[in-house]
């Protein structure tokens, strides 16, 4: 009877731990079963820009590929590759109006300035590539974007390496534009490197990191600094102060207005959104419900986008330690989960 006390007592741990380690395992299993299958990607590498025109859908990734804007991935009109301005050269970014894709153009990415070159679009694709700029820093455009997937108002526009503005206009020469940078001191930067609009004026930015709402019939400019949103009225440009809202987790890289009363806020780190009240300030960035941090994590938003159906958003996320993160990522509301592009 010793004997057999002795071996139960050195039994009991171990038949405790098989126990433990088999409720574990269920737990693991559970886990594996609820996770998200993740589809091949289609639009890979280090994606900047993505624009609608005419009923399509650009995203440049130093190639360009397009698709339907309302499409998901797995429906007709999914990504697919179309025709860059040139071949052998790199996509940097791309904008556009209500007729035409614009696309920089470089070398090397290293590259301080580009050739900017346009295509008009059709609803079957783009047309021939035209040069209609040089020697230029920065290409963007006003996000005008309707819930309907029209864009009239949208308006493209360069910085030269003069730092001069311009307007573009299809395959004709680009417009001199005379611009008010609302981003004053101590947020400054050198030269305009963004746009917005309010649905009737377009305005300009020296900080890419840019956004303009309306809140309450009052416009309002969005940007940061640090890990601090940064907002201010439209009223009494660029003189007017920068008030601190609310902060995030990480460096801003890019930020979206989206509906209503949000701000989309991609960061060093992840993405997250910002609430936006009656009086027009931004809330903390919040890190959404969702499989958004067990699929691209805390890895370094590049973009976010929001096109397609209510709730549709896409995120360019790139991986700072290795470029096999470099991926696009979708989230479509009926589907409910970020997925790959």
């Amino acid at each position: 009877m010793k004997n057999y006390k002795s071996i139960l007592l050195i039994l009991l741990p171990a038949i405790s731990f098989l126990m433990f380690f088999s409720c574990r395992q269920d737990v693991i299993f559970y886990d594996i079963a609820q996770e998200i299958q993740y589809e091949e990607p289609i639009v890979e590498g280090s994606i900047f820009s993505m624009v609608p025109c005419n009923g399509l859908l650009f995203v440049q990734n130093n190639m360009i590929y397009k698709k339907a804007w309302n499409a998901k991935k797995d429906e007709a009109g999914r990504w697919e590759k179309t025709s860059s301005p040139v071949e052998s050269k790199i996509v940097i970014r791309l904008a556009s109006d209500a007729s035409y894709l614009y696309a920089l153009v470089k070398d090397s990415a290293a590259d301080s300035t580009g050739t900017v070159y346009a295509a008009q679009v059709t609803s079957s694709g783009t047309g021939d590539w035209q040069q209609v700029a040089d020697n230029v820093k920065e290409l963007y455009d006003n996000r005008v974007f309707a819930a309907d997937g029209s864009t009239t108002g949208r308006n493209a526009y360069l910085t030269g390496s003069d730092y001069s503005v311009k307007k573009l206009a299809g395959s004709s020469a680009p417009v001199a534009q005379t611009v008010t940078d609302v981003i004053a001191e101590p947020l400054a930067s050198p030269y305009i490197k963004a746009a917005a609009s309010d649905g009737s004026t377009d305005y300009f930015s020296s900080n890419d990191v840019f956004a303009v709402k309306v809140v309450g019939g009052a416009t309002y400019f969005y940007t940061f600094n640090d890990t601090i949103i940064k907002y201010k009225a439209a009223t009494a440009l660029p003189e007017a102060a920068w008030t601190d809202g609310g902060s995030t987790q990480s460096i801003i890289t890019t930020l979206t207005s989206n509906g209503a009363s949000e701000l989309l806020v991609g960061t060093q780190a992840g993405y997250e959104i910002s609430t936006i009240d009656s009086t027009g300030k931004p809330g903390n960035g919040v890190t959404p419900e969702g499989n958004a941090e067990s699929a691209f994590g805390t890895r370094y938003v590049t973009g976010i986008w929001h096109y397609g159906e209510e709730g549709t958003l896409y995120a360019a996320v790139i991986g700072i330690e290795h470029s096999q993160y470099n991926k696009l990522w979708g989230y479509y509301a009926s589907r409910n989960s970020w997925n790959y592009e």
